[in-house]
């Protein structure tokens, strides 16, 4: 543990500080920010949303390439995804309900959703946080954490410290503080189950395919109109986006880009046998998904260095699971309050 040097003095301080402003960490961000506290999320990319982003087009429309919808069959999620609706943040998509389970999309689109809730707080985009130090300020008994970014400099200081982000990810920060070894054993256990997934968006005529379809023995694992999302739909063409299995993305996760783009419109082609009139660059989801966590607690929270984790690897290993994950953890904090 160190004490501030004159230099980091000046770093802004907050009560929490979460890295990751996908699913979880907004959720976070929300949640804390509506309890009183002083909350900064911070993110590698240019906006929020993590793997439920949106892509934009040269159209100035969007697609979401990553989580096409979020299937709640939780009472919590479904009663927070309820309420997004009539903020006009969401919308059911009834169409792809199942049984108990309700399926909700962003509106207009997926990345709306985060985007609504880190409002109240401060954001910090394009900056990768790669280290944790321990340091005290003021003569301050207690002990806060500074967060450096990968060139090593300062970016906030934080009383508690909540990591948002893919397990691997989470993994390497832990890695950077002696005392975190619990923390850290947890994410790289997860990280041997992360799988990997390619995805493109096209666009045909309109036609009168299902919006969801989940093609068998493909190496497309499904395809979504994304036109077809509540407040969205288009009559001029139907956008596409279309997803691999893991299995196919493993095999081909370093491919030349052309090779994957020719093969992913040619096995649309086949199952569809529709023209595709258009298509954007094939992106690579290196963590796209992780296998069901079969753990205790939906996330991890360590009070005697105020750092805890959530995300979908630790519940479930979808987009409920990083929201279940997300409100266990707020839970657990307040009520320790």
């Amino acid at each position: 543990m160190s004490t501030l040097t004159a230099n980091q003095i000046h770093t802004p301080a907050f009560d929490i500080a979460i890295i990751g402003a996908g699913l979880a960490g907004s959720l976070c961000a929300h949640l804390l920010a509506q309890s009183g506290h002083s909350v900064c999320i911070i993110d590698k990319s240019r906006g929020s949303g993590g793997r439920a982003s949106s892509k934009r087009l040269e159209d100035d429309t969007s697609c979401d390439l990553g989580t096409p919808f979020i299937l709640a069959q939780h009472s919590d999620v479904i009663t927070l995804l309820q309420q997004l609706t009539k903020e006009q943040v969401a919308a059911p998509w009834k169409q792809l309900n199942q049984g108990d389970a309700q399926a909700f999309v962003g509106t207009p689109k997926m990345s709306a959703i985060t985007r609504h809730w880190i409002q109240q707080a401060h954001f910090i985009a394009s900056t990768r946080i790669h280290h944790l130090d321990q340091v005290t300020q003021n003569g301050d008994k207690q002990a806060s954490w500074l967060l450096r970014d990968d060139k090593y400099q300062p970016v906030v200081i934080a009383r508690k410290v909540i990591i948002a982000a893919p397990a691997p990810q989470t993994a390497s920060i832990l890695a950077t503080h002696e005392q975190l070894a619990v923390l850290l054993l947890r994410a790289n256990q997860a990280s041997a189950s992360y799988q990997s997934q390619w995805a493109m968006w096209l666009e045909t005529e309109p036609c009168d395919l299902n919006a969801l379809i989940e093609p068998k023995d493909s190496l497309i694992k499904r395809m979504i109109k994304d036109n077809y999302k509540p407040m969205r739909h288009s009559e001029k063409i139907d956008r596409w986006v279309i997803q691999t299995t893991a299995e196919w993305s493993k095999q081909h996760l370093d491919s030349d880009k052309e090779w994957i783009t020719q093969t992913l419109l040619k096995a649309f082609a086949e199952i569809t046998e529709h023209r595709v009139l258009k298509h954007g660059a094939p992106h690579r989801w290196f963590l796209s998904r992780f296998s069901e966590h079969k753990g205790n607690k939906p996330f991890a929270w360590s009070p005697e260095n105020n750092i805890g984790l959530v995300g979908d690897w630790l519940c479930q290993g979808d987009a409920e699971g990083a929201l279940l994950s997300a409100l266990s953890l707020i839970h657990h904090i307040t009520d320790a309050e």
